[in-house]
């Protein structure tokens, strides 16, 4: 009797491998090919492969795919890409792509809880760019200097323990 499980439960692994296998096949010659250059991809296991090299180190993985693969390349961590620029040649692009080409709304999505609501990466790219105008002008290093003193003041208050001192400073 456990020969008999045994052969089905192989069997059954046979034609799931199978199956995938074949629709993976049809799939390459039915669905065209894109005409857009991409990276080229760190070989690594399926799914969890990228992850793995990048926590041994970014760095060793880095220089190990450099010369393999070029200034650009992609490493896939879980079901997300992760683009490698490496240079000034190439990193210029990530910098002045336009926004059809490089989201950067996308990219830094995670940076609205810092800034807040219709600030900055969650606002259109029109509005975003007039809000760079702004903060590049409002940090100016002669700009800078001019915070030191209230930023030397917030900060002690915060150490101090004086919350309400904390307070009325930064939430004026």
């Amino acid at each position: 009797m456990d020969d008999v499980v045994e052969g089905r439960t192989f069997n059954t692994g046979l034609v799931i491998v199978a199956t995938l296998l074949i629709a993976k096949l049809i799939c390459s010659f039915l669905i065209p090919k894109s005409t857009k250059r991409v990276p080229p991809v760190v070989k690594t296991w399926p799914f969890i492969g990228g992850m793995v090299r990048f926590l041994k180190g970014p760095i060793v993985m880095l220089r190990e795919e450099y010369p393999k693969l070029g200034s650009v390349f992609t490493l896939k961590l879980f079901h997300k890409n992760v683009t490698f620029l490496i240079g000034p040649e190439v990193s210029a692009h990530f910098f002045k792509a336009p926004e059809n080409e490089l989201s950067q709304q996308e990219v830094y999505q995670f940076n609205v809880p810092t800034f807040g609501p219709s600030v900055v990466f969650d606002v259109d790219y029109s509005v975003r760019q007039e809000q760079f105008r702004f903060f590049t002008e409002a940090l100016r290093v002669n700009k800078l200097k001019g915070y030191v003193e209230q930023m030397v003041t917030e900060a002690e208050a915060s150490l101090s323990g004086n919350s309400d001192s904390f307070n009325s400073l930064v939430f004026k």
